[in-house]
């Protein structure tokens, strides 16, 4: 498990690590810089590093170090007004001093000290490495950062950010003033959590996060239940069927779901529903929508309201309520019946979602049994607010929506936030090419399934946008769209993979 921590967070993990376990400050801040070479050694010859007078710069001057004894071409920019450097810096600045010609150790004291050496060193270096600031930093970056930085940005061919990007807000992901704009960032341990916001991808670029020797038990101590799970963990959610299994063992899914003009949403949510395991799958829907899809489905059964469906619905495992049903008066008085008259999981998506914002009473019989599946727009008119204040603040948004109704919330898009209001996750799969219509109701269906199989709420959420956007990555690799058919048919092989991985 993945854990994600605020900047203060990260700091107390290793004061922990420092000051109570007793690992010396300088173990962690060599561990940093090996993980770091390993992973930088073969991207060029020829490196330009730029430190801080912090610790993220005590790493970098570690680094250093290891690419001068690999025979790298190495040179070195110290960014600071003053000399108060840290303890762990002066060490390995003392080091340095012994190991590389003068000449190509440099320091930026004052706008004076820019000029265009600094400007052709960025361009003629095969890899910038950027450990000017790390998580402590917290005013905007102005005079000679700001020059540095803009320069960086402008001309560096390959941008190496360690731990985090200089300037780069780890709490709220955005830029103090200006920030690196790295090409990749190694972070230790954890993810911060400002890089989940939406506008701190320019500056991360790809990410990856690198061991340096912090004790798991220190991480989850100060962890706030912000994770994002491995492999290995989703699989441990799923379990095989059982040779004894039948169908009645897989539950008795419902969909309520599509209106003239929006069948397709029924259709997609069914079928997702009976692709992933659901043992039984019914349709609720109106008369015209029946006769459009009836004969469409093979597993899947159709039924209209008038049709005995309160007894099914009582007698359900698992329902999914809203895509393409509608908003009016006759679609919520569908909605509280199906409320009122179950006692199974509900998963509520598109229009259903709109309705429990018009009348969010009918969530007051939904605690402990719901998992609502919003888009950002979607969250914003249930919350009354902006889809930008959503999407500037969306983990404790999602977190406190969940919390206050008793129930699971998923906040679809990029980086999905997955929370009960206690613990909260982050989706790792997906990518723009599932941005189609169709998309979220080929989740709810999924969910539906695994829900009526009896895996729990928040286990259902995790698992149903794991798998989406895991088979949207592997089809993203060889076709520029995803479409929600091309999840359906893949749905049964990938749940398979995951149950199988070794």
């Amino acid at each position: 498990m993945i854990e994600v921590f605020s900047a203060n967070q990260c700091k107390e993990m290793d004061r922990y690590a420092i000051d109570k376990i007793g690992i010396p400050g300088l173990i962690l801040m060599e561990n940093a810089a090996i993980a770091i070479f390993k992973e930088v050694v073969n991207k060029g010859e020829s490196f330009l590093i730029l430190c801080g007078k912090g610790n993220n710069g005590g790493d970098a001057l570690a680094l250093c170090r290891h690419l001068i004894l690999e025979g790298k071409k190495v040179k070195v920019y110290i960014i600071s007004k003053d000399e108060n450097y840290t303890d762990d810096f002066k060490t390995n600045f003392n080091i340095l001093e012994k190991l590389i010609d003068k000449r190509e150790l440099l320091f930026i004291k004052s706008e004076n000290d820019i000029d265009e050496h600094i400007v052709n060193d960025i361009k003629n270096h095969d890899v910038v490495v950027d450990g000017i600031f790390g998580v402590g930093l917290n005013k905007n970056l102005t005079g000679i950062f700001k020059s540095v930085i803009e320069s960086v940005n402008f001309y560096g061919k390959f941008i190496v950010s360690i731990d985090v990007p200089s300037g780069l807000d780890c709490d709220l992901g955005i830029e103090m003033g200006i920030a690196v704009h790295a090409h990749i960032t190694y972070t230790f341990e954890v993810i911060k959590q400002g890089f989940l916001n939406y506008k701190a991808i320019n500056c991360i670029g790809n990410m990856k996060i690198l061991k340096i020797g912090i004790p798991e038990q220190i991480k989850k101590m100060n962890s706030g239940n912000f994770h994002i799970l491995e492999k290995q963990q989703y699989k441990q959610l799923l379990s095989k069927r059982q040779v004894y299994g039948h169908k009645g063992s897989y539950g008795r899914a419902l969909v309520v779901a599509g209106r003239m003009g929006f069948t397709g949403a029924a259709f997609i949510t069914t079928e997702c529903t009976v692709r992933a395991g659901a043992g039984l799958t019914t349709l609720i829907c109106n008369e015209e929508v029946q006769t459009a899809l009836s004969n469409r489905f093979v597993e899947a059964m159709t039924l209209t309201w008038d049709n005995n469906a309160i007894e099914l619905i009582k007698g359900a495992s698992s329902i999914a309520f809203g895509p393409g049903i509608g908003t009016g008066q006759r679609e919520g008085k569908l909605l509280e019946k199906v409320i009122n008259n179950s006692r199974c999981p509900v998963v509520i998506d598109a229009d259903g979602i709109t309705l429990i914002g018009e009348n969010k009473s009918f969530l007051d019989n939904l605690k402990g049994r719901a998992i609502i599946t919003p888009h950002l727009g979607e969250m914003a008119r249930f919350l009354g607010i902006t889809i930008e204040e959503v999407e500037n603040d969306r983990i404790n948004i999602t977190r406190e929506v969940a919390k206050k109704y008793g129930i699971v919330v998923l906040l679809k898009g990029y980086n999905t936030v997955i929370s009960n209001g206690k613990d909260t996750y982050i989706n790792p799969t997906g990518n723009s090419k599932m941005a189609s219509g169709g998309m979220g109701d080929a989740l709810t269906g999924i969910i539906n399934a695994f829900i009526s199989q009896g895996i729990n709420l928040e286990k259902a959420a995790l698992l149903g946008a794991y798998v989406h956007g895991k088979i949207a990555d592997k089809l993203g690799e060889q076709a520029y769209i995803v479409n929600a058919r091309d999840i359906i048919n893949e749905l049964p092989k990938e749940i398979n993979n995951i149950i199988n991985l070794v």
